[in-house]
């Protein structure tokens, strides 16, 4: 059977220098050895190295959504709303892009039916007309959907293994991050939240509050650090120094 395979690396990457469906061939035989790429037999035909060396290649796109999720008329009879691709975008690689589709259009249902978008209780203003379910799937699944799109943009944005240094840095921040947060969270019993990219596994948590309760967690470790510094300058320099800033 015939399967797709997607070459994922940074634009300056050396694969895409080779313009010529032999070096292509050799490139990917020296880099994948136990894999076949010969000539007699190999896995890919010459044609297919050929139209693979010439090719551009795409980019993928970054997270990003529409933040109006429905229009409707005056008169409260007629309204457009989106889902899918056409309220967000998402890189391909990471299978966002369905799932995320598909729960576009369960909220939808639910909003339709005069319920609440998130929950699907429902709603206690229910009103039988078209405009106020449009505007009810506005409220209530724009928020989930801004919280998602700010979970794909760092929840795990380090899964390849691309040869520059700053790549390697911040993929080694951004794991000492997530080990900090999980230490944390067993050493306070759960008081401090674990990491985003594990909350999301917790399906009773929505989007929102997933990125609410990593939120709340940044913001202690930002007033942990800025109670540390502040705690030093006062052993180091005393209140003096303020004085001496401040002309006081």
């Amino acid at each position: 059977a015939i399967r797709a395979t997607n070459i994922v690396t940074r634009p300056d990457h050396e694969v895409w220098d080779i313009k010529d469906g032999p070096a292509m061939r050799q490139y990917f035989q020296k880099a994948y050895p136990r894999l076949n790429f010969g000539n007699e037999g190999g896995m890919i035909s010459d044609e297919e190295w050929e139209r693979f060396a010439k090719a551009e290649g795409t980019r993928f796109p970054f997270c990003q959504f529409s933040e109006g999720l429905s229009v409707y008329d005056n008169t409260g009879t007629c309204g457009v709303a989106l889902v899918g691709d056409a309220l967000h975008a998402f890189p391909p690689d990471i299978g966002q892009g369905v799932n995320a589709g598909l729960m576009d259009v369960v909220c939808l249902d639910r909003a339709l039916q005069g319920r609440s978008a998130v929950t699907g209780e429902a709603a206690s203003n229910n009103e039988p007309n078209l405009r106020a379910n449009l505007e009810r799937y506005q409220r209530n699944h724009a928020p989930e959907t801004a919280a998602l799109i700010r979970l794909s943009r760092f929840g795990a944005p380090y899964q390849y293994k691309q040869p520059h240094r700053a790549d390697r840095l911040l993929l080694k921040l951004w794991t000492l991050n997530v080990a900090m947060r999980l230490l944390m969270n067993k050493l306070t019993l759960g008081l401090v939240q674990k990491p985003a990219i594990l909350l999301v596994q917790d399906s009773s948590l929505t989007f929102r509050q997933v990125m609410r309760r990593a939120d709340m967690t940044t913001a202690g470790l930002k007033a942990t650090a800025l109670a540390c510094v502040g705690l030093y300058v006062k052993r180091r320099f005393g209140f003096g120094f303020l004085s001496t800033i401040f002309g006081a």
